[in-house]
């Protein structure tokens, strides 16, 4: 199972999970998936190319081919990198990525306990 990146709005009490890895519903819904994420730029770009696609295919036999086998290499680029287009989306509308709670923490520690005080370095004198 792909790992999960975490997003919060600062200004929203919202947190959004985005995946890590190869995205199926990217790769077999296309724009769809892309419109149900809020990606509206990209759910116009592969709603574009998927029409071009689909039109070139009527001009002839060869050519219709030629279009399948370009869907289909479209159709993985965009589950190849669909993952990294909506956490993109989501840091360009100011979300921020955050650490889900419980891990990172040292196990066995009470985080209600106050931590000891921090020691600096002595400060040197030039």
């Amino acid at each position: 199972m792909a790992e999960k990146i975490y997003l919060r709005h600062p200004g929203k009490d919202e947190t959004v999970a985005v995946a890590t890895g190869f995205s199926w519903g990217a790769l077999l819904l296309g724009f769809i998936w892309a419109m149900s994420k809020k990606m509206w730029f990209a759910t116009f770009v592969m709603l574009a190319v998927n029409t071009l696609l689909f039109f070139s295919g009527l001009w002839g036999e060869t050519i219709g081919t030629i279009g399948l086998v370009l869907s289909v290499l479209f159709g993985v680029a965009c589950g190849a990198y669909g993952n990294q287009w909506h956490r993109w989306t989501l840091e360009k509308r100011g979300y921020v990525v955050v650490q889900p709670a419980g891990e990172g923490s040292l196990a066995g520690v009470d985080s209600a306990k106050p931590q000891a005080a921090r020691v600096r370095p002595p400060e040197q004198t030039p």
